[in-house]
């Protein structure tokens, strides 16, 4: 079964996009989880990282807490790191130029053999390389 680890991009991307086209790609992932097809993981700290996406994308309080909650019935299941990936991640980070953060959500789909998502095409421009990555554009 196919794994995918999604960052904050991709979920920010679906909720608040308006390019029809991205949209699609990333529900027919969401889709393919909900039907058992496949599996999405993130990291615990994605919940953060997409409340403040709609925070500060979202004028609207009602409207970001209505999208909030349908980003809590998306199957993604958080897994937590270990100290040794932390560290193995932090040093990537600084080996690549790249965030903590973003960092954290490849060396997870790395460590379980699955494709992190993402629609950061910084991050993925540094990141390419280290392989287990797609760019979602």
């Amino acid at each position: 079964m196919k794994q995918y680890v999604v960052d904050a991009s991709v979920i920010l991307t679906a909720l608040l996009e308006s390019r029809e086209s991205l949209v699609g790609k990333i529900e027919k992932y969401f889709r393919s989880a909900r039907e058992g097809k496949s599996h999405l993981f993130s990291i615990p700290f994605v919940t953060v990282e997409v409340a403040n996406g709609l925070r500060f994308n979202t004028r609207d309080k009602d409207i970001a807490l209505k999208l909030f909650g349908g980003f809590q019935e998306l199957q993604i299941k958080k897994v937590s790191l270990s100290n040794s990936q932390y560290e193995k991640i932090l040093g990537l980070s600084y080996e690549i130029g790249t965030t903590v953060y973003d960092t954290s959500y490849h060396i997870l789909a790395k460590s379980l053999g699955a494709t992190f998502l993402t629609c950061d095409a910084d991050y993925y421009k540094k990141a390419a390389k280290l392989g287990n990555i797609e760019l979602l554009k």
